[in-house]
């Protein structure tokens, strides 16, 4: 049996060290898709012992839209609101009561949120760092394959709503979009895009780090580090010209592939992501010409120390 060994909180007006609230976590957790029949009895434990109860009240924002955030939830006793948008044109996603959980797939990840979570009533959550997941997660390959599998629309459509040209996207253009696109995983060093080449995909990251390079005069120089929540591939999908740029992998990878017949069918009927990419890539220009311009060695250089570090919390 899972027990909720090491519970706290920061209230001095509320004891949740109870019984009640104990058996409320660990039902949670036994019911989740992830949790409850992935992890083992001793994975569920070690999730709970490290832990923190939290007691909440109404209007307290426990994950914001578009933010990079390392907890997960579990909700004991209230709800909370998931929404969309600003608060003049704030849209309602859903209502979360006792014994949800939220937050995990952006925890597990390290994605953008995709939508707010509010408190609505008197609440008391179950807060559990990314660290704690990712660990297990990470210490199991089975185990992070089984839930890519389980989870794989879901982290689709998370991935895309990351993606600021997608996130207000219909439900029915976002369906099509998670129907004509994959889950793909490549190993440290793999190119996922070579500069030259003609684009048949779209590409969201959804796990792992990944260096942007570009040839100038037989020289690579290092543009970026793409890491989850960032997109790749959408100029050369859209015009049909050679990819500018070679995308290769620093570490493990997992990445939303979306097909280039999906992808123009949703610019078709939402001119405004035409915009939105063309204003991206006046912006990617402007930083490919400014990085021509600088001391190749140093601008290599300077990104080289950069992925160094990246490389070294990988192996």
């Amino acid at each position: 049996m899972v027990e909720c060994s090491k519970i706290v909180t920061h209230s001095k007006d509320e004891n949740v060290e109870n019984q009640q609230v104990i058996d409320a976590v660990v039902e949670a957790v036994n019911k989740h898709q992830i949790f409850g029949d992935l992890l083992t009895t001793v994975e569920k434990q070690y999730l709970l012992d490290r832990g923190v109860v939290r007691s909440v009240l109404p209007g307290v924002k426990l994950c914001r839209q578009a933010q990079r955030d390392d907890k997960l939830f579990i909700l004991v006793v209230g709800e909370v609101e998931a929404s969309s948008g600003e608060d003049s044109s704030k849209t309602h996603i859903a209502s979360l009561k006792q014994g949800e959980i939220f937050g995990e797939i952006a925890a597990l990840f390290g994605m953008p949120r995709v939508c707010d979570i509010t408190v609505v009533r008197p609440s008391v959550v179950l807060e559990i760092p990314s660290e704690v997941l990712r660990s297990i997660i990470e210490a199991r390959i089975e185990l992070r394959d089984a839930v890519l599998e389980r989870f794989r629309d879901r982290i689709t459509e998370t991935a895309l709503r990351t993606v600021p040209m997608f996130r207000f996207l219909t439900e029915e253009s976002m369906q099509s979009l998670v129907e004509h696109s994959t889950v793909y995983g490549a190993p440290p060093g793999s190119i996922l895009i070579e500069e030259g080449e003609i684009g048949e995909s779209l590409f969201v990251v959804i796990y792992g780090n990944l260096r942007v390079s570009h040839d100038v005069n037989g020289k690579h120089l290092n543009l970026a580090l793409l890491q989850p929540g960032d997109y790749f591939g959408e100029w050369s999908l859209l015009t049909g010209s050679p990819r500018t740029a070679t995308v290769s992998a620093l570490s493990q990878v997992e990445l939303v592939c979306v097909e280039r017949s999906a992808f123009l069918e949703v610019v078709q009927k939402h001119p405004e992501i035409r915009d939105r990419i063309d204003l991206e890539a006046h912006n990617r220009h402007d930083q490919l010409e400014t990085t021509e311009a600088l001391s190749g060695e140093h601008r290599a250089g300077q990104n080289l120390d950069e992925i160094k570090d990246i490389l070294k919390n990988t192996d």
